[in-house]
């Protein structure tokens, strides 16, 4: 009995966590993508409602996101990209435990991992040629993430019907080699639904 009313209320909040992320994702279209601790603080001051943390060590992440949820934004930590951190159940319950809201990865086992702790997944997967789409499918037939990010951006228009397609109701976010807000607008009018950013002069909106 008891075991179930904790997996009620486990689920209870995954769902209130879920449903703040699609209100986030409604009302923004840009994510800042951030790679150093000056372009952090530029993150902080921008409008922008979500942080991708795309560095940072067992040392500094937890200061790094505190930092993030006390201006109001949704971070969320690349755990492929950190150092001294391995991508293994452990290290995504200490992700957890540091307070970021969510774990972007390409690894099948870290997502899995990382919605064991109730934390929104990102699939991030690279669009290189129609073996790579495949294998997303195949991917997203076993485990169907928060959303996927795909990259590079560009490649979004050519293969986001293909993903809406088989998972209407997954968020697609496109990410990598955009360089100007003209190629923001052309992937939103593509229905992607928001666009990951590394250059701070396009943190705008």
């Amino acid at each position: 009995m008891q075991n179930d009313k904790n997996a009620a209320e486990m689920s209870g909040r995954a769902a209130r966590k879920k449903l703040h992320w699609d209100e986030v994702l409604d009302n923004t279209r840009i994510i800042a993508a951030v790679r150093n601790e000056d372009h952090l603080q530029r993150a902080l001051d921008s409008p922008v409602q979500i942080v991708y943390l795309l560095f940072g060590n067992p040392i500094n992440i937890r200061t790094m996101l505190q930092s993030v949820r006390d201006s109001g934004k949704l971070p969320l930590v690349n755990a492929d990209l950190l150092q001294g951190i391995s991508r293994d159940a452990h290290a995504v319950e200490y992700l957890a435990s540091c307070g970021t809201a969510g774990i972007i990865s390409t690894n099948h086992e870290t997502l899995r991992a990382a919605r064991a702790q109730e934390l929104l997944t990102v699939l991030r997967t690279f669009m290189i040629d129609s073996a790579s789409v495949e294998s997303a499918q195949r991917f997203l037939g076993h485990f169907q993430p928060d959303a996927v990010e795909l990259l590079p951006a560009i490649a979004a228009p050519l293969v986001i019907d293909r993903i809406r397609e088989s998972y209407p109701a997954l968020h697609v976010i496109a990410g990598g080699l955009v360089k100007n807000f003209k190629q923001v607008e052309e992937l939103i009018a593509a229905k992607v639904d928001a666009v990951s950013l590394s250059d701070p002069a396009l943190w705008l909106v």
